[in-house]
């Protein structure tokens, strides 16, 4: 591929020429262009890794909530299944007694698994609440 017209330079004293190339006028725009053409190509190839990143991050997210949809579902499948396991809870004082720190340790535990802050049921913990309550006042009256 040439590179441009040459002239032929003569040098005083001598015979010999040396051939000088000077470069055209449209050389500086080709190499403008080609310049310009390699970081489109670089911004389309980064356009297409974002691309294909967001394409993966959305299909991973829709994934993730049909998951957590899923599993919602099935726990209040068992939730339900559970509730109608455990029909009302009727839970008497009868012949039980009770030490003041045994119900503060009842109290807790319930709490613990009971509590609305821990996936809990709030009236159910009522219902303890009330029942403990009940049996601490017993025990300090020292009943049996």
């Amino acid at each position: 591929m040439s590179t441009g017209p040459s002239r032929v330079r003569k040098t005083r004293g001598s015979e010999r020429s040396s051939p000088v190339t000077t470069q055209p006028a449209a050389a500086e725009p080709q190499r403008t262009i080609r310049a310009l053409r390699l970081a489109l190509a670089r911004a389309q190839e980064r356009h297409q890794t974002l691309a294909y990143a967001y394409q993966m991050t959305v299909q991973n997210l829709v994934q993730a909530n049909a998951r957590c949809e899923r599993l919602e579902r099935e726990r209040e499948r068992w939730r339900d299944q559970w509730a109608a396991q455990q029909g009302a809870i009727n839970i008497s004082t009868g012949g039980l007694t009770l030490t003041p720190a045994e119900c503060a340790a009842l109290r807790k535990a319930m709490a613990r698994l009971h509590h609305p802050d821990t996936g809990g049921d709030a009236e159910r913990l009522k219902t303890w609440n009330t029942l403990l309550d009940s049996l601490e006042r017993q025990a300090e009256r020292g009943w049996s």
